[in-house]
């Protein structure tokens, strides 16, 4: 493992699940019609969050 590549990926994760939580309170305050956008992106920072954690434990633990 290289640790500047899983500090990396950590930072980004981190940033990530912040966005998630912050998209998260968004969405429960959003109009219908910014839902359907919101939750893409919710859906995007979580898939990327997740794929970091994946690429530096691939055991998922």
């Amino acid at each position: 493992m290289d640790p500047a590549r899983d500090l990396i990926l950590g930072s980004i994760e981190a940033e990530a699940r912040r966005e998630v939580a912050h998209l998260a309170g968004e969405f429960a305050r959003a109009a219908s019609a910014e839902k359907e956008e919101l939750l893409a992106a919710l859906e995007y920072e979580r898939w990327l969050a997740d794929s970091c954690r994946e690429a530096t434990d691939p055991s998922g633990q």
